[in-house]
């Protein structure tokens, strides 16, 4: 950890968003963020894109790689980015639920997440919850491709000092 903290140095970093958790399906409404950490919590991802974001749930896709900066605030440098790497646009982050109130979409948290467009989202029988439930209870799959692919490479070195 202190190798990445040298890396990355948090005066240097970009705001990243939260991470899906399989908890955000049950968790109840989103709250502004500062009225979560006032509760002696932190913000999760449904509170971070339905309050602190410009985007409108009823925005049109984006046809090309990148989506207007100005939907994403202070995240816009990390969304770029992962726009980059993903090949594609983001998708509208938010949407309507059944009462007329703003909630996290779930084609955002599985592309947030590195997963295939429809992946979980495109699932047939899957309720909204269910979905994010899936989502927040998976891995990012480049993430656990390069650990897995450490992990052997520290094993191989181990097995080398100790032939040698």
């Amino acid at each position: 950890m202190t190798a990445v903290a040298r890396l990355f140095p948090r005066d240097k970093a970009e705001q990243l968003f939260k991470t899906p958790t399989a908890n955000l399906a049950n968790n109840g409404s989103a709250q502004h963020p500062d009225k979560r950490k006032a509760g002696g919590h932190g913000p999760t991802l449904e509170d971070e894109v339905c309050f602190l974001l410009d985007v409108d749930p009823d925005a049109d896709s984006v046809d090309g790689p990148h989506t207007p900066a100005e939907w994403w605030g202070p995240f816009a440098k990390a969304v770029h980015r992962w726009e980059v790497l993903m090949g594609t646009a983001a998708p509208v982050p938010i949407m309507f639920g059944p009462r007329g109130g703003v909630k996290l979409a779930p084609k955002f948290a599985e592309w947030l997440m590195g997963l295939p467009n429809g992946w979980v989202t495109d699932v047939p029988g899957l309720t909204r919850e269910e979905q994010i439930g899936r989502i927040g209870n998976g891995v990012v799959p480049m993430q656990s491709f390069y650990a897995f692919r450490w992990c052997l490479a520290q094993k191989e070195f181990t097995e080398e000092r100790n032939d040698g």
